[in-house]
């Protein structure tokens, strides 16, 4: 990082071409000089950062984080199935006699708890 640093006299030289140039070529030699000076903050920030990272920890496995949030994204959609399918369970459950919502209820949550368990127990053996 000790040679990337911009120094006064480069910033000075830049004033000047700036001045120097006509208008055509004024905005190329800010946005050049912009360009130098994003690029220095930005190796700062990673220096920061890396300084501050403790030892041992690393950045996460980008095949692992897909990995888990597929495995959300499908314990999201098992929730949203439950909610429905306990929805359709109790009004099923209230336009036949005899049955109960309860039992019903029960029935549903106990085929999702089973459902959750196998797809719990399959990452597990991963």
């Amino acid at each position: 990082m000790g040679d990337s640093r911009l120094s006064a006299d480069e910033i000075r030289a830049a004033a000047e071409v700036h001045n120097e140039l006509g208008p055509d070529y004024r905005d190329a030699v800010v946005e050049s000089f912009l360009e130098r000076i994003d690029k220095e903050v930005g190796a700062r920030i990673d220096a920061r950062l890396a300084s501050a990272r403790p030892a041992g920890t690393h950045d996460p496995d980008p095949a692992l984080l897909d990995r888990k949030r597929s495995q959300l994204g499908a314990m999201a959609a098992g929730s949203v199935l439950g909610a429905l399918a306990s929805g359709a369970a109790v009004e099923w459950s209230l336009h036949y006699p005899g049955s109960s919502p309860v039992k019903a209820l029960a029935t549903v949550w106990a085929i999702l708890a089973v459902a959750y368990i196998a797809y719990a127990w399959r990452l597990r053996r991963r």
